[in-house]
């Protein structure tokens, strides 16, 4: 949806912020990075002024786990502990078909 709303103008530009989750989305505006592509990142401590002390007092309790590391620190956590394959393993062994079509 992001693409439709930059259809009109001569230089159209967007802002996005989010939590860093490996999604393709992000993983491809990561790879762009430099090409047209700014990122910025920034942890949650940065920002503890913005946010009400209990809310964050709240949140903190998940500091030292993944779920900290990746909303408080700002990580882009792309494998899951504990797990038998990582994704680059797996985007790298991936088999592509090709659709076929039988007349």
């Amino acid at each position: 949806m992001l693409a439709f709303g930059m259809r009109l103008g001569n230089d159209p530009r967007l802002l996005v912020t989010t939590t860093p989750r490996p999604v393709k989305l992000i993983r491809e505006l990561l790879a762009d990075e430099g090409r047209g592509v700014v990122v910025t990142r920034g942890t949650s401590y940065q920002s503890i002024g913005n946010v009400p002390p209990q809310v964050f007092k709240r949140v903190q309790r998940y500091e030292g786990t993944r779920l900290g590391r990746q909303e408080l620190l700002a990580e882009l956590l792309d494998d899951v502990l504990g797990a038998l394959w990582s994704r680059g393993l797996l985007d790298a062994t991936r088999w592509h078909m090709k659709s076929r079509c039988r007349s």
